[in-house]
Parts: C-alpha cells; sequence; structure tokens
C-alpha cells in the first residue's frame, strides 16, 4: 500500500469527460483565451519578479518561459498527475497567446522564439522537416519531399501559380480528433495544410472471443427497474447488453439489450457523478436516458472510450451498408486546405492535449458568388502531431506568410478538399423498422424532405465547388434537384431547387484543379457549380439534370414550388446512402502511400503516454484493438513462492512486458533461477526449498488445524528469512506485482511508494459464488462462502502479524499496520485464469479482474520430441487408440512407486494409450522398496518420461490426467481435451470441480485402479465430455490474458500508488 497521498481532483477540462470535442466548439468561439496551465508559467513569473522586489526572495536570473518561478511556486506541491500535465506543456512557449488571428496586418509574435525574424512575414524555414519512425515493413511510403508534393498536386490539385513552387516544409505523424482518435500523416507545405490516414476493415471476420469488446459488472439505473441493480454488462459492435450474471445460466437470456443503432447520444461527462454514464435512446419527446454507474472512475473512463468508440465505428458500418462498396484505395480519411484558408489556430484548447491544434477555416467570399451561403459560420478542426515538433508549434507563422504572398490571388482559386471515406461524424440514428431498401430511401427523403410523391430518386457523388463542405451527394427526382452534405462540424449543407426554377445546366471543366462539374443556373439565384471525381459521373449527372429540364419545360406543372433553401440546420441524420454508385476514386489515391497502417502502427507504439493520462485518449478507431500505448520504461518486479506452475505466468507476462520496453524481474526459489533466467529475465532469490512447503501441505490437509500445528515451528524462521529475502529483491522496483502467498509485496510496495499488484491463480477475494479455494469445493452456500475468506484471512494474519510487524517496524521503517490499514478489498487484482472457467462473480469491482491464462509457450528451452516418442505416438494412432497424458507435476507425490504402478494397471485396463511423466516420482522420498522395480518392465501401451512440455504434447493427445495446478489446469482446458484431475492439495480440490461443472472433464476421488480407469475410459469415449471441453479450449484460445494483464496494469497504475484507505471504494 502507499503513502497517504492526497487525492487528486477530477481534471473538468479531461477530453474524455465530455461528451466530443465539437460540444468546445461554440465556447472556443466566444471564449478564445480560457486558462490553461501554460498561462500559470507566466504568472509565476510575474509573482516571482514580484516577490524578488518585495524582497522575500534571492534575485536571480528568471528564465524567459517562468520556468524558475513555476517549479518554486506551484511545480512542487503538485501530485504525479498534475505534474505529469505540466511537464507535458512546459517545452511550449507559456506567453504565447491562445488564439493566432491569421490577418494580412498579423505581427509575428515576439516571445514565439529568439530566432523569429523581426520582419512581419519572416523568411522561414525552407528545408523540409521529415518525421518517420522506423518499421521494418516495406518503406515504400518514404518519398523524397518533390515526390510527396507530386503525389500531393497530382490527388487534390496545384495551388501555386506558374511563377511560384509549392514546396513541402513538414511531413510528421498525427492525429484527427473528434470523439475519436485517427491516426495518419501531416504534411505542411508553403500552400496547404493535408491529413491522410488509413482505416481498418469495418467488419473484420472476429472469433465469438472478441466479437464481445468489453465486459464487466455495473449498476444499471433505468426506469424499467423499480431500484437500481447489479448487471452483467456486455458491449459487442452493434450492441449493449445487461445479465443477471457472468455464468453461462445467467447469459442466456438478457435483462435488457440497448441496440446501439438506437442511441442518440453519449451523454457528457458529469463531474458530480465520476463514475456514471448517461446514453440517451431515441428523438422522440419521450427519450429514455439509461445510466450505469461502475466501481471506478478509471472503469467508467475506459467504458466511455470503448462505447463512444463503437457507437462511432456502428455507424461507420451502417453507413457503409447503405452505400454501394467504397474501393479499397478509398477508405481512407483524405484532407487538404490552403493555408490562407485557415482563419484561427488555437493551441493547448485542451490541457492533456497540447500538440492539438484547433483549425478555424472560413468559407471564400467574393463579391460574385454567394454559392457557400449555406454554410453561415466557421468549420473547426482539431489536429495535430504525435510529437512535438517547432514546424507545428509554430504553424500561425507559415499561414501568415502564406496568406500575405497569395492575397493578391481570390480565394476560389484554392478549393478545399475534405473527404472522410466511409466514415461520418455526428451522426444520429434511425429508426430500424423495415428492410433496408426502405430505410435507405427513408434516410434520403428525411434529409432532403422529399414526399412520396417523388417516386424515383437517382443519387451520386458530387461536392460544390469551393465549399468547405465533405463529399455529399447530388439527388434527383422528378420535381427537384437537391444536394446535402455532411460537414465536419454538426451541420448539414442542404440544396432543394425546384426543377421549375432551374434555367439551364452546363457542363463545365477546370484543367488548373483537374475538375469537372455541371453548373445549375437558377432563376433569381446565384448559380450552383457541383463538381465531381470522375468524367464518367459528371456526364450521367450532366444528362440527369437536363433530362428532368426538358420534361419540365414540355408540362405544365401544377404543384406550388418551394424556393430554393439552402440552410446549414443541425443534422436529422448523417446516414448518408446512393441508390446507384458509391465514391469513385480520383485518378490516384495517396492515402496508402502516405499513412499505411503499418506506419501509424509504429507511430502509436513510439509514443510514450504517461499512465494518468492514458484513459483521457480517446478511442483509436484505426488501430488493431491489441494495440498497448506506450509507457515510459519502468522496472516491474514479479514476487512469487510455490511449484513451477506459479513461476511460469511470470515469466510469460515478463516477456510482453519486456517487448513493451520494460526491465523485469522475477523474485522466487533459488530453484528456478536458470529456468528464469534462460528467458533473459533477472532472477533474485526468496522463499527458500519449495519442497518442504508442498510436502507438508500434501501430507496434511492445507489450512487445517494440523497443518498449522506442524507447521508453525519451522514456518517462523522460513516467514523471517522470505521477508528480509524479499525487501531486498524488490527494494529498485517501480512497479510490484505479487502473489498473494509470498506476503511481503504488500508492505514492501507501501514502504517504497510504488504501486503494487496483487496477481495470483485462484481465486483470493471475497465472493458469495464459492469458497476459497484452500477451504472447501464450491458449495451452493454464499453465507458459507463468504465466511471461508474472512476467516481464512484472519487466522493468517493473525498467525504471521507479529512477525510482519516486527520486520515493518526495523527493516522496512514503517509503523505497525492491521487488516483495516492494508485495505485488501480495494487491491488491484488480477487473476490469470480464464472467465470461461471462473466467471466473474458479480460481488467483485472492477478492480478485480479476470484476465484469461498467461500461456508460455515452448516452456523448455530447445526441447525436442524424441524420435522414438514419435514413433510410439504414430502407432497408436494407426491401431486406433485413444492416447491420454497423465501426470501431477513437481508435487510430492507420497509412495511414488505404489502410484506408479496403479496407474499402470489402470492403463491397461482401460485400453488406452498413456504418456507417463515421473516428474512426481522423483522428489523428495526414497525408493519404495517393497514395490517390485518395473524400470524396464513397463507395458508397451505406456510410454514412461522425465517431463514434456504440455503446450507441445496436449493438442496432439485425447485426455490429460493430472494433479490440477492452475496452470497444468489451463493448458489442457486450452489444448480442447477432456481434463482429469486427481487433486492432492491447495486449490486442486478447486480446479477439479470447476472442471467437473464445466463439463469438460471429471475430479478423479482417489488412485485406486478401478476409479483411474473408469475416469479414462469415460474422458476417452464420451462424446458429450469432448464436446464441451473443445467448447472451452475455442474460448480459451481467443482469449490474451497477458494483453488484459498489461492493459489493466496501465489503465489502474496511478490507483495503484495510491493510499487505499484514502479511496472511497
Amino acid at each position: 500500500m502507499a503513502a497517504s497521498q492526497p487525492a487528486e481532483a477530477p481534471n473538468n477540462r479531461r477530453l474524455s469527460r465530455a461528451s466530443s470535442l465539437s460540444d468546445d466548439v461554440e465556447k472556443l468561439i466566444h471564449d478564445p483565451d480560457p486558462p490553461t496551465i501554460s498561462s500559470l508559467y507566466s504568472e509565476a513569473a510575474e509573482f516571482e519578479k514580484m516577490l524578488a522586489v518585495s524582497g522575500c526572495i534571492d534575485i536571480r536570473c528568471s528564465e524567459k518561459d517562468g520556468a524558475n518561478g513555476f517549479a518554486d511556486l506551484i511545480a512542487r506541491d503538485l501530485n504525479s498527475s498534475e505534474q505529469a500535465l505540466a511537464d507535458s506543456v512546459a517545452r511550449l512557449s507559456a506567453t504565447q497567446d491562445s488564439w493566432s488571428r491569421i490577418s494580412d496586418e498579423s505581427e509575428t509574435s515576439e516571445e514565439v522564439s529568439e530566432e523569429v525574424s523581426e520582419e512581419p512575414y519572416p523568411a522561414l524555414a525552407t528545408t523540409p522537416i521529415i518525421h518517420r519512425v522506423e518499421i521494418e515493413e516495406d518503406d515504400s511510403w518514404k518519398l523524397e519531399p518533390d515526390e510527396v508534393i507530386a503525389l500531393l498536386i497530382e490527388e487534390f490539385g496545384p495551388l501555386a501559380a506558374e511563377d511560384d513552387e509549392e514546396k513541402l516544409i513538414l511531413e510528421a505523424d498525427g492525429c484527427l480528433i473528434h470523439d475519436v482518435f485517427i491516426v495518419g500523416v501531416i504534411h505542411v507545405t508553403t500552400h496547404r495544410l493535408a491529413f491522410h490516414a488509413s482505416l481498418l476493415a469495418s467488419q473484420p471476420d472476429l472469433p465469438p472471443a472478441k466479437r464481445v469488446i468489453k465486459s464487466g459488472p455495473a449498476t444499471l439505473h433505468r426506469g424499467t427497474f423499480l431500484t437500481k441493480r447489479r448487471v452483467w454488462m456486455e458491449l459487442s459492435h452493434d450492441m449493449v447488453c445487461a445479465y443477471a450474471s457472468s455464468k453461462d445460466e445467467g447469459r442466456i437470456r438478457p435483462l435488457c439489450t440497448i441496440l446501439l443503432a438506437f442511441v442518440n447520444k453519449v451523454l457528457p461527462f458529469d463531474p458530480k457523478k465520476p463514475r456514471h454514464i448517461r446514453i440517451q435512446i431515441g428523438h422522440s419527446s419521450d427519450q429514455i436516458i439509461d445510466a450505469c454507474e461502475f466501481d471506478t472512475e478509471e472503469s467508467a473512463q475506459d467504458w466511455r472510450r470503448e462505447l463512444t468508440g463503437a457507437l462511432f465505428l456502428y455507424r461507420h458500418r451502417r453507413r457503409e451498408a447503405l452505400e454501394a462498396s467504397i474501393p479499397d484505395d478509398q477508405a481512407g480519411v483524405r484532407l487538404s486546405c490552403p493555408l490562407n484558408r485557415i482563419s484561427c489556430v488555437r493551441f493547448r484548447a485542451y490541457a492533456d492535449f497540447p500538440d492539438i491544434a484547433s483549425l478555424r477555416v472560413q468559407p471564400a467570399l467574393s463579391d460574385d458568388s454567394s454559392i457557400e451561403e449555406g454554410i453561415t459560420e466557421a468549420q473547426t478542426i482539431h489536429l495535430g502531431t504525435v510529437r512535438p515538433t517547432r514546424i507545428w508549434a509554430h504553424l500561425n507563422e507559415y499561414i501568415a506568410a502564406a496568406t500575405h504572398r497569395l492575397e493578391k490571388r481570390p480565394k476560389d482559386q484554392f478549393p478545399i478538399f475534405i473527404d472522410f471515406g466511409p466514415l461520418t461524424f455526428h451522426e444520429t440514428p434511425n429508426s430500424l423498422e423495415g428492410d433496408m431498401s426502405s430505410l435507405k430511401e427513408k434516410t434520403i427523403r428525411g434529409a432532403l424532405s422529399l414526399d412520396a410523391g417523388e417516386s424515383e430518386l437517382w443519387i451520386t457523388r458530387a461536392r460544390i465547388y469551393h465549399s468547405i463542405s465533405s463529399s455529399g451527394y447530388l439527388v434527383v427526382s422528378q420535381h427537384f434537384v437537391c444536394f446535402w452534405s455532411k460537414s465536419f462540424s454538426p451541420g448539414d449543407v442542404k440544396y432543394r431547387i425546384p426543377v421549375l426554377k432551374l434555367q439551364s445546366v452546363k457542363p463545365f471543366h477546370l484543367s488548373f484543379c483537374r475538375y469537372h462539374g455541371i453548373t445549375l443556373e437558377i432563376k433569381g439565384k446565384p448559380a450552383l457549380r457541383l463538381i465531381f471525381q470522375a468524367l464518367n459521373m459528371r456526364n450521367e449527372a450532366l444528362e440527369r439534370v437536363s433530362t428532368v429540364l426538358k420534361s419540365s419545360i414540355l408540362k405544365i406543372s401544377a404543384s406550388d414550388s418551394s424556393d430554393l433553401s439552402t440552410a446549414s440546420s443541425t443534422s436529422r441524420s448523417s446516414t448518408l446512402s446512393s441508390a446507384s454508385i458509391g465514391l469513385v476514386s480520383p485518378k490516384r489515391s495517396a492515402t496508402g502511400i502516405f499513412a499505411p497502417l503499418s506506419r501509424s502502427l509504429a507511430a502509436a507504439m513510439s509514443l510514450g503516454i504517461p499512465p494518468e493520462l492514458q484513459l483521457t485518449f480517446p478511442k483509436v478507431i484505426n488501430l488493431p484493438r491489441e494495440v498497448l500505448a506506450r509507457m515510459a520504461p519502468l522496472h516491474f518486479v514479479c514476487l512469487t513462492i510455490g511449484s513451477r506452475g506459479d513461476v511460469q505466468p511470470y515469466i510469460a507476462l515478463g516477456l510482453a512486458l519486456k517487448k513493451e520496453g520494460h526491465s523485469v524481474t522475477i523474485v522466487s526459489h533459488e530453484e528456478y533461477k536458470d529456468w528464469i533466467e534462460g528467458f533473459d529475465i533477472r532472477h533474485r532469490t526468496a522463499g527458500g526449498d519449495p519442497g518442504a512447503l508442498m510436502k507438508l501441505s500434501v501430507d496434511n490437509r492445507m489450512f487445517s488445524a494440523e497443518f498449522f500445528r506442524k507447521s508453525l515451528g519451522s514456518f517462523r524462521p522460513w516467514l523471517d528469512q522470505l521477508l528480509l529475502d524479499s525487501w531486498e529483491a524488490c527494494k529498485d522496483a517501480d512497479v510490484l506485482l505479487e502473489s498473494p502467498s509470498a506476503m511481503a509485496g504488500v508492505h514492501i510496495a507501501e514502504a517504497l511508494n510504488i504501486p503494487y499488484f496483487r496477481t495470483f491463480t485462484m481465486p483470493w477475494t471475497k465472493t458469495a459464488d464459492f469458497p476459497h479455494p484452500f477451504l472447501s469445493p464450491p458449495v451452493d452456500s454464499p453465507t458459507f462462502n463468504s465466511a471461508s475468506y474472512v476467516l481464512f484471512n484472519n487466522v493468517i494474519w493473525t498467525a504471521t502479524s507479529g512477525q510482519i510487524n516486527k520486520w515493518r517496524r526495523r527493516t522496512l521503517k514503517i509503523n505497525n499496520t492491521d487488516m483495516g490499514h492494508l485495505a485488501q478489498s480495494k487491491i488491484i487484482t488480477i487473476y490469470n485464469f480464464s472467465p470461461a472457467v471462473v466467471p466473474k462473480p458479480l460481488d467483485w469491482g472492477d478492480t478485480t479482474i479476470i484476465s484469461g491464462y498467461w500461456f508460455l509457450d515452448n516452456p523448455d528451452h530447445n526441447w525436442i520430441p524424441p524420435p522414438d516418442l514419435l514413433k510410439w505416438m504414430k502407432k497408436a494412432r494407426d491401431d486406433g487408440k485413444p492416447i491420454v497424458y497423465i501426470g501431477f507435476g513437481s508435487i510430492t507425490v507420497p509412495h511414488p512407486d505404489r502410484v506408479t504402478a496403479r496407474i499402470i494397471k489402470a492403463v491397461v485396463q482401460s485400453d488406452v494409450r498413456a504418456i507417463i511423466s515421473k516428474g512426481w516420482s522423483s522428489r523428495m522420498h526414497k525408493p519404495d522398496l517393497s514395490v517390485e522395480d518395473a524400470e524396464g518392465g513397463y507395458p508397451p501401451q505406456c510410454y514412461m518420461l522425465e517431463k514434456i512440455p504440455h503446450d507441445w504434447l496436449f493438442p496432439r493427445i485425447d485426455a490429460a490426467l493430472h494433479h490440477g495446478g492452475a496452470g497444468t489446469t489451463g493448458a489442457s482446458l486450452r489444448a480442447g481435451i477432456p481434463t482429469l484431475i486427481k487433486p492432492w492439495f491447495g486449490d486442486q480440490f478447486f480446479w477439479g470441480c470447476r472442471v467437473q461443472k464445466l463439463g469438460a472433464g471429471l475430479r478423479v476421488p482417489s488412485l485406486r485402479v478401478s476409479d483411474i480407469a473408469d475416469a479414462l475410459t469415460k474422458a476417452t469415449t464420451s462424446v458429450a465430455m469432448r464436446e464441451k471441453a473443445a467448447a472451452v479450449g475455442a474460448e480459451i484460445r481467443g482469449e490474451d490474458g497477458v494483453h488484459t494483464a498489461i492493459h489493466t496494469i496501465y489503465t489502474y497504475l496511478p490507483r495503484a500508488s495510491r493510499d487505499r484507505t484514502s479511496l472511497s471504494r
């Protein structure tokens, strides 16, 4: 437990605690200079000068950016997360204006840099700055600057005049932010700002285990329940379901289901209820607000991120379903904005993201054109670089220079191109009544107010020439020519032109911009010019409009036509559909060249994110779910004692942590040293000989009175040494992970004031679902089950508290403690077994996580199967005999020779073929001379060996009989084979009962020949058992326990270092 620290105040400006960035656009416009952390640097500098003049402090040379004053007056009293946030903005100029207004008369900011010229428009850097991460894959995207410019011109058209030249200024990995993150590549040239990002497949072929995005307990508040109710929630790609429990029987029928199609929005974060998430369902006056309450703020933040991302991607997939298929080279985001069309730049609008710039883009206004009157207010784009760069921080200077240089040219020569590909922003759901075709027509008609009298609609992609809208749709009916475009602000651009108001339709072509378009001449209104991305598309549009225009001239319409309507209104629906064709790509799409997914992934992986800020990041939608945010390197120390199965999971976790850039040390028994170091993981010794404890546990039922009577005498010196060894081994830890059986870690973490996580292979947290694994097999008595954990904890603490508190005072130099001070129920606990084997109880909170098994493949270095074993297995298959494995790991089995003899008899009796591992027969025993030596006399049905890797063997056999260790149980279940368990001590009885309850195996009651033979026969002949084992195996193989564990550690790292007694829950 960490020493007491002040509770962190909620940061109400955090992005994840708002509905979206777009919600702040109005405030951004009307409140251009809100206070930020960076502004405190300036104030600190002024206060420092005042105090020095007043004689309160010594006069010294102050830093220009106010860093000295900030450090002395503010920073030293900030908590860790506040300090991290301050550090992240310290690199930027403290006194730079939040908004930089761009105009022809703008002056260069004096405080930007000492190197900035005093000229109004300084000579800016001409050598391009290129920031590219190194990746092992194809690097065809590494283009030369002139190649980048040529590709931008080919895709979006030229912006430079004949006597001018467009040059590259910056290429950097960046992101577009709008409810979600889209990672891509930013290009800044002398004339434009461009952004490209590739997208993942919208509907990947996921296995069942991965179709659930997130699951966990929550308290549901909704009108259909008279009171709030604890439920098990699951978020999938198209719905949210609430169940009575996480068990199979509790998930047969959901208590309620919310389709994402009906979700209007996730309501903004409420600082008064930081653990609540509220969603709005429906659009009518009888809207429903559902609220879910989670156990921790961290969990609520994570759910909000995942729910927002799932809702966004669902709408993206629905739009794809409504439209024709989009070519692969168009499955991306593209943006090209001339620099002279950007009116304002604001950095640090969101304190947690200092490199995100809010760019305000204004329509092109001219005296002879009002075609952009549908855009009544500026649009805002939120864009930033992944890593800080000087050029990006001074983007306003390049914009000012471009505006000054290009001021004599009309703005209509600088079109803005924005294409979100298949994505859509600000969408609200539609009713799903009817089939897909009726939904498409309803969407179009509802957006453009086209009634049933318009029986036929023709729709194609188009864009208003010179407008700041994303690609929209030209809709032609019998009586109207309409246009509908979704902007990247919450408004639509809509034109609904009666055919009778049309005078003519003419084609045009601009070779300068390589555009093909049509001009709609409208009576009494300015002309509307639409451009298309392909000549054939323009020609068909021209023919369609000409046809309805000629038809209207020949007929006298009795209907009263409406005037041209051009309005920018709040969107009722942005699910755009095309009844004929999808988006036709331009001559060449640069998205896959500039921003391949491999580059975006490498950029995200290279970014170090402080753990206290990770949950504030929105969901990144164009990276695989398995990607973990990069964190600054830490030293993880894993403290565990016990058998090989207790150590092996930490090796698997340690290898993954090393891949993430961390260093790892495993503290355990000396006999595992060579094995651990063989994986290039450091080992330190603690815990003595594990065999002695195992022998005592086998000879006397664990946690029995007899066990304590015999063990206390020898246990006390062992515990004293364990505590001392553990302290010496863990002194340099940054993060401490501990199996609770080691007992020392929670106290060491408190002394070092470092994050502490409890990780274990068996349930250790109080629940009413099953008793403590050391006390009893599972029973149907909730009261007994809960009480068993209380009894276990109190007995263990009473037996050890005297020694532990003495050690705390003398060695750790901290005060005595008790069970209340340890606050064990608030410890973040990660269980490395599968929820398919032990579903998470509803009375376990969000800080208790079942991650899935931490499997270590190929645990024995360079193991090669013996040729005679392969030959023996082939013969068994040729003979049509099932193959089973029998072994009890490193357990100290009493009378091992007798056990071997009985096993052999049972194998022969059940007519199976058995691979028998004799590991138990060589540990801490003397040969039983009363049993005839069978060496060399084993029957051909048996193949004897010392040990064999389970990950290699189990997928190749039909069943396994073992001791029921957590790791071995997980290995046999993962292989999808029936699992037979003969327990000896501890949690092995628990796992035997779990396997039997699952129907994936049996608990063997004894080592009598008849019991073993009967179990082997059932395991190899029962179809139901084999099918259930296969189903459980498929679920386990779909999990990634190590990834889930690291994600949990990253999520809860700040919380894990706090004083648990100060936490509310």
